[in-house]
């Protein structure tokens, strides 16, 4: 689509005390807080009662965890030492849903928490969280490596899917897409969408005819940028020859590996951020690919501010229903994070490879999923909370060099 020249992260409720974490002080001492927390909840829901919640209080300078159950409804008191606080809930709720009553996993997070005083109010969003019933983003290996020569080398990126299932799963019709807007970049875009859809600057789908490729329980598919030996040109690559999939531009300077299918490009060609400002998500297509592009296009609009100066800028591109996206993973860089690009029912964190932007650091090195159980069968269940600051380690060596 083309830019035309023309003449958002729902943030979580934090009241009272709050400050930037940008400059804080080490200096805090054991002053204690009484803390009154809130939980907020999720939208729209009405006759909603709460089972088994419980909190992490993660001091963030000192790393000391503090955890409680001791909640009263959705209101909870605790004394805490002055700190900048990860606070992390995880619990069941119940609410009217059609005359009868729905049961349903809930979570909040908020990453910096600043409470100082005598007293602090504190309010905290939830958001329901979806039962995993398809695939799930194991791995982003999106750094890149280099040369035992210091040079940048391009094709050896990666996504790793794993079936978190007990049951088969099929890969034909997988949509996977990088995000339109960057998590360093904060704008005010007109329409906002994200909290009903995902906008994509690249869509591309696993091939098939809906059976032909099978992941069993416990196993996970490759799609590679380029399915070659990139051993051959950089020995400190990988050679991805037995990926199940890659990404392959026709009208490009691509490498295409016959042995390997391509995953079919529906909306440009996937070029995966290797800095790490963008978000990935997974998603069914419940509807053909000529409905989607006739019906999905996303129109929006911003103001980009240089210099003082306001330049009216916009763009069409695709969205993504976030009811399609069976799992999603933010990405960023520490030091230059501004928020998420994602729904918060979809993701509610990040994680990053690289502390600061052009880390020369970040090479060689991916996101990985945590494993939550390891079953006797073999079979490893990997966390998903559908947050990604908890789910992920960042700043790992990747898998397939293993």
């Amino acid at each position: 689509m083309k830019i035309k020249l023309l003449p958002v992260y729902l943030t979580i409720a934090v009241m009272a005390l709050l400050q930037s974490c940008s400059k804080e002080d080490d200096t805090y001492s054991d002053k204690q807080t009484n803390i009154a927390l809130t939980l907020v909840n999720p939208e729209d829901l009405s006759g909603v009662s709460f089972s088994d919640l419980s909190i992490s209080f993660k001091e963030l300078n000192t790393g000391k965890v503090t955890q409680s159950t001791s909640f009263v409804n959705n209101k909870l008191t605790i004394t805490l030492s002055e700190g900048s606080y990860e606070i992390a809930v995880d619990g069941k709720i119940r609410y009217a849903a059609d005359g009868s009553t729905a049961e349903a996993s809930v979570s909040g997070y908020n990453k910096s928490v600043v409470i100082t005083g005598q007293t602090a109010a504190v309010s905290l969003n939830l958001f329901l969280k979806t039962t995993q019933s398809d695939f799930i983003i194991e791995e982003v290996f999106f750094t890149g490596t280099k040369t035992p020569e210091g040079k940048q080398y391009w094709g050896d990126k990666y996504f790793k899917i794993y079936n978190n299932t007990d049951k088969v799963l099929y890969a034909d019709g997988l949509m996977i897409a990088q995000s339109e807007f960057m998590t360093t970049d904060k704008q005010a875009y007109t329409p906002n969408i994200m909290a009903q859809s995902f906008a994509a600057s690249n869509i591309a789908i696993v091939p098939g005819k809906g059976t032909t490729y099978p992941i069993a329980p416990g196993e996970f598919f490759i799609i590679a940028e380029d399915a070659i030996n990139h051993k051959e040109y950089n020995s400190a690559s990988i050679d991805m020859r037995t990926a199940a999939f890659e990404f392959y531009t026709e009208d490009a300077d691509d490498v295409d590996n016959p042995a390997v299918p391509n995953m079919e490009n529906l909306f440009s060609s996937m070029v995966i951020h290797n800095r790490g400002f963008k978000s990935f998500v997974i998603a069914r297509l419940p509807i053909t690919k000529d409905a989607f592009l006739a019906n999905n296009t996303y129109d929006y609009e911003y103001n980009l501010v240089i210099g003082g100066e306001s330049y009216p800028m916009g763009e069409s591109v695709y969205s993504i229903p976030n009811t399609w996206i069976i799992d999603a993973v933010n990405l960023s860089v520490q030091s230059e994070f501004q928020w998420i690009v994602t729904a918060p029912t979809l993701d509610m964190g990040w994680t990053y490879c690289g502390k600061v932007d052009a880390d020369q650091s970040r090479y060689g090195k991916s996101v990985r999923r945590k494993v939550l159980s390891s079953a006797s069968n073999g079979k490893k269940i990997l966390k998903d909370t559908n947050n990604s600051t908890l789910d992920f380690s960042p700043e790992v060596k990747p898998s397939l060099m293993n």
